[in-house]
């Protein structure tokens, strides 16, 4: 009877252990969900800085003219085609495709509709 007794302290010791043990990497768990979170809401809101900025420049004119050379052009049609060829793009998505190759590139938002409709012609 003496054993038995040792042998349920022993278990609930162990039992204890286990549970601090458990609840320590749930808190960690939630520690690092929580810094990462932080971090997503802090990047989230430089977006969002950076975009209001962006909107305040082209109110006042501000916007720089980021202009595409014959040869910077004849590169992005070559990598449109590529990746038209590469993603099996419906030609309905081709004008978006080629915006957004574009907008990679010069890191501009309006992009000239010439330029796309020279970019996506057959």
């Amino acid at each position: 009877m003496v054993e038995s007794h040792i042998d349920m302290a022993r278990a609930a010791v162990e039992a204890s252990f286990r549970l601090q043990q458990g609840s320590c990497a749930g808190r960690a768990a939630f520690r690092r969900d929580l810094d990462q979170s932080r971090r997503a809401i802090a990047l989230s809101r430089a977006l969002l800085k950076r975009l209001r900025q962006r909107k305040i420049d082209e109110a006042h004119g501000d916007v720089e003219q980021h202009r595409v050379s014959a040869f910077d052009a004849d590169i992005l049609r070559s990598a449109f085609q590529d990746v038209v060829l590469e993603t099996k793009a419906p030609e309905t998505q081709w004008r978006d495709l080629a915006q957004a190759l574009v907008y990679e590139f010069t890191g501009c938002e309006r992009v000239e509709s010439g330029l796309l409709d020279w970019i996506v012609r057959k």
